[in-house]
C-alpha cells in the first residue's frame, strides 16, 4: 500500500460509506452515483481506452482500496500496489438494444470489495456515443463527478484529492454542534415518518426520467417567480411532496409526518475542482401529512424551514456530526441511524444540482449532446427524486426500489409532479 496517496475518509465520506452498505444489502447495489453524457459522433474503442488509460484521476481510483487497522474507527482510502488494468472497467455495447444496455448500466455495482469503486459503460447509436461513468459514493459526491467529467473536457487540470485536511473546530465545539443537529433531526423526525410501501418481493435498482421541453421549463420559472414565490428547491421539493401525498396509495399506513433530508454543497473554493471526497451536508425538511394539500403552501413552508436553518447554522452543525461520528465504531454509528426511525432515514431523498459543466462544451473532442445524473438506490426509503436543467430543460429524474415502487406508479409519479410544476 502507498500511504503518501492515501487520506482520511471524511465524515461526510464516512456516512456514505454506511449507506453503501445499507444500499448493497437490500438491493444488491451499494451507494453508486452515475453521469451519463451523450456526445455528437462516434467514438472508437481505442480512443476511449487511450483516454480514459491517461485519465489521472481515473488511474487513482483504480488502484484505491479502503483500510481500517482492527483498533481504529478511522477508515483510510490508500493505494494499492498494483493497479487494475483500464480494460477491466469498460464495457463497450454493441449490435444490443440501447434501452437495454443503458439499464443494465445504470445498475452496475461498484465496490471496493469485489471488483471496481469505478467503471464505464460505452453505448453506441447510429450517430452518437453514450458515456456512463459510475463511481462507488465513498470516493466522491455530484460536483466531484461533474469535475470528473470536466478532466476529459476542460483544459486545466482538475485536483484528483484534496491535498489539505479541512480546518475543522476545536472538539468540544464539534461536539456541542452535533448535539445540537442530533436533537433537532430526532424532533422533526420521530418513530413514526411517512414511508413507502414495501411489496413481498425482493427489491432491485431501477430508474424513470421525465424531462420538461424549453418552453414548459420557462412556464415552471414563471410560475415559481409570479405565483408561488419561492426559491427553486422549495418549490421542486413542493411540488414532489404534494404529488406523493396525491399518490397516497404508495404509502405505508403510518400516522406521521413527511421527513425529507437534501443535501448541500459545502465546498470551499479552494476545493471546488477536487474530484475526490464528499463536500456535503444536509438540510431538514418536514410536513404534516393535512398541510401538503397545495403546493404553493408546502413549497412556502419549506422556504421557511430553509432560512430557519440557515440562521440557526444546521448545515455547519451536521457537519460536525458527521465528523464527530467518523470516530465511533460501526455497530454504534448504524445504531444511531438506525433506531430513531426503526431504519427509514426519510420519506425519500431529494436533490436539485445545479447546472452541468459539461453545458456548450465538447467531451472527448465531441460536442455535448446530453448529461443526466442519477442518484444511488437507498433502501429504504427507497426513493430518490432529483431535479436538474440541461441546456433550458428541466430533468426529473427518479431512482427507485422496484420492491416499493414499480415502473408504473414512477411514469405515474412523475406525471403529476410535471402537472404541479405547470399548474
Amino acid at each position: 500500500m502507498n500511504n503518501n496517496a492515501s487520506y482520511n475518509l471524511s465524515g461526510a465520506d464516512r456516512f456514505q460509506l454506511f449507506f453503501d452498505s445499507v444500499a448493497r444489502k437490500n438491493t444488491g447495489t451499494g451507494s453508486v452515483i452515475r453521469a451519463a453524457v451523450t456526445i455528437a459522433g462516434i467514438l472508437s474503442e481505442t480512443d476511449v481506452y487511450n483516454i480514459v488509460s491517461q485519465n489521472e484521476a481515473i488511474r487513482f481510483m483504480l488502484r484505491s482500496s479502503l483500510l481500517k487497522k482492527w483498533y481504529s474507527p478511522i477508515f483510510r482510502l490508500v493505494q494499492k500496489n498494483t493497479p487494475a488494468d483500464p480494460v477491466t472497467i469498460m464495457n463497450f455495447h454493441r449490435g444490443e438494444g440501447q434501452e437495454e444496455a443503458f439499464q443494465y448500466a445504470l445498475t452496475r455495482d461498484c465496490s471496493f470489495v469485489t471488483g471496481s469503486p469505478v467503471f464505464i459503460d460505452v453505448i453506441y447509436a447510429s450517430d452518437r456515443t453514450q458515456i456512463i461513468f459510475s463511481v462507488n459514493h465513498v470516493l466522491m459526491d455530484h460536483a466531484g463527478m461533474e469535475n470528473l467529467l470536466a478532466s476529459f473536457s476542460e483544459m486545466k487540470t482538475m485536483q484528483v484529492k484534496p491535498l489539505k485536511p479541512l480546518r475543522r473546530k476545536f472538539i468540544l465545539k464539534r461536539i456541542a454542534d452535533a448535539i445540537v443537529a442530533t436533537l433537532f433531526v430526532a424532533a422533526i423526525s420521530g418513530w413514526n415518518l411517512k414511508r413507502l410501501n414495501k411489496k413481498p418481493h425482493s427489491g432491485t435498482p431501477a430508474f424513470e426520467k421525465l424531462e420538461l421541453s424549453i418552453e414548459e421549463t420557462t412556464q415552471t420559472k414563471t410560475l415559481l417567480t409570479n405565483g408561488i414565490k419561492v426559491n427553486a428547491l422549495s418549490f421542486f421539493l413542493g411540488a414532489a411532496l404534494h404529488a406523493l401525498d396525491i399518490h397516497e396509495e404508495l404509502l405505508a399506513e403510518v400516522k406521521g409526518n413527511y421527513f425529507v433530508a437534501v443535501p448541500i454543497d459545502r465546498r470551499s473554493a479552494a476545493f471546488r475542482n477536487v474530484i475526490l471526497s464528499n463536500y456535503l451536508s444536509f438540510i431538514y425538511f418536514h410536513a404534516e401529512p393535512g398541510k401538503v394539500k397545495s403546493v404553493k403552501d408546502i413549497s412556502q413552508s419549506i422556504s421557511r424551514q430553509m432560512i430557519a436553518q440557515a440562521k440557526q447554522g444546521l448545515p455547519e452543525k451536521f457537519s460536525s456530526l458527521l465528523d464527530v461520528f467518523r470516530f465511533i465504531p460501526v455497530p454504534i454509528y448504524s445504531a444511531f441511524i438506525n433506531l430513531p426511525s426503526k431504519g427509514h432515514s426519510g420519506t425519500f431523498a431529494f436533490s436539485l444540482l445545479p447546472n452541468s459543466r459539461l453545458e456548450n462544451k465538447s467531451f472527448l473532442g465531441h460536442p455535448v449532446i446530453d448529461v443526466a445524473h442519477y442518484a444511488p438506490v437507498i433502501s429504504p426509503p427507497g426513493l430518490n427524486i432529483v431535479f436538474n436543467e440541461f441546456r433550458g430543460r428541466l430533468k426529473i429524474i427518479l431512482s427507485f426500489d422496484d420492491s416499493r415502487i414499480d415502473k408504473l406508479q414512477a411514469k405515474e409519479l412523475l406525471q403529476t409532479i410535471r402537472k404541479n410544476l405547470l399548474n
